[in-house]
């Protein structure tokens, strides 16, 4: 009987995590207090603050700090309900300096192996929260580096990054600060990838993984990017890529030659290194020929 007990709640579990967030499913915050007066500890805050660790590739001694607002912070934020609770806890009280920085739209999209051409490095970022997406366009000499936080993607996380989306869409602001943090996020996982070759550049990042195959997250992530609203944070990161592009030509035509013949470079400098040994010991010979 236990071992039946045991089997049900593994196969239920899954579907457990994904219906608690769908946003058709939320109950008001007032009832969940009301529930939460029948427990002598509520365990809301510290649930929502465990569970979301499956969002995220972390090694196992960081489950505990996986979020941008910590327990204590949560339990001084009044959500709607649940679904906005898991929300604010990947973008926390976002700072002034998150709207401050307004920088020029644009649209121009760029997949993940044209930033490795152009020169932008892609990393995983080391703080936690879908709102942490940051780029630097002076990180090097030759290039810059975009930071996003890395995901683990399945059946319920899935569904918490289309229903994190659907909320935003319900209760977004105008622009600067409107909010799609998100579907900014989401948006710019889609942007970086074109083909399934951009979605192995992503996982060989370990900024994406999953059980699923490359066409797989491919169609997911297009699928439900031209559904949402571009969000400013979206635009901020675009816009600067768009930036260094334009600021940038000469370097990028020589690191895009250098990246797509690199291959070839070296097997020219292999070559030539060893024609050069072989010419040396030539001479040398020749030298001590009487």
């Amino acid at each position: 009987m236990c071992f039946l007990s045991n089997r049900m709640i593994l196969s239920t579990g899954p579907c457990m995590l994904r219906d608690i967030f769908l946003l058709e499913n939320q109950l008001p915050w007032l009832v969940i207090e009301a529930l939460s007066d029948f427990l002598t500890t509520p365990p809301v805050y510290k649930f929502v603050h465990k569970i979301a660790k499956y969002l995220y590739i972390i090694p196992p001694s960081s489950l505990y700090s996986n979020t941008r607002a910590r327990v204590d912070e949560l339990r001084k934020y009044r959500p709607p309900h649940l679904l906005g609770l898991l929300r604010y806890s990947q973008i926390g009280n976002m700072t002034s300096e998150d709207h401050n920085h307004i920088h020029p739209l644009s649209l121009a999209s760029t997949s993940a192996i044209e930033l490795a051409e152009i020169g932008i490095k892609l990393t995983a970022s080391k703080k936690k929260g879908l709102a942490n997406m940051s780029i630097q366009t002076d990180y090097c000499l030759f290039g810059g580096q975009l930071s996003l936080t890395p995901l683990f993607i399945n059946d319920f996380t899935a569904c918490w990054l289309v229903n994190m989306a659907a909320y935003e869409a319900c209760v977004s602001t105008r622009y600067p600060s409107d909010g799609f943090v998100v579907s900014s996020y989401i948006s710019l996982l889609a942007m970086l990838m074109d083909r399934e070759e951009d979605v192995h550049q992503l996982r060989a990042k370990h900024l994406v993984r999953s059980l699923l195959g490359n066409h797989e997250l491919l169609v997911f992530f297009k699928g439900l990017a031209c559904h949402l609203r571009l969000g400013r944070r979206y635009f901020t990161i675009t816009g600067k890529i768009d930036r260094f592009k334009r600021r940038r030509p000469v370097s990028i035509a020589v690191h895009r030659f250098v990246y797509k013949n690199f291959k070839t470079i070296v097997a020219v400098l292999s070559i030539t290194g060893v024609l050069a040994g072989i010419f040396r010991t030539l001479m040398s010979l020749k030298q001590h020929q009487p």
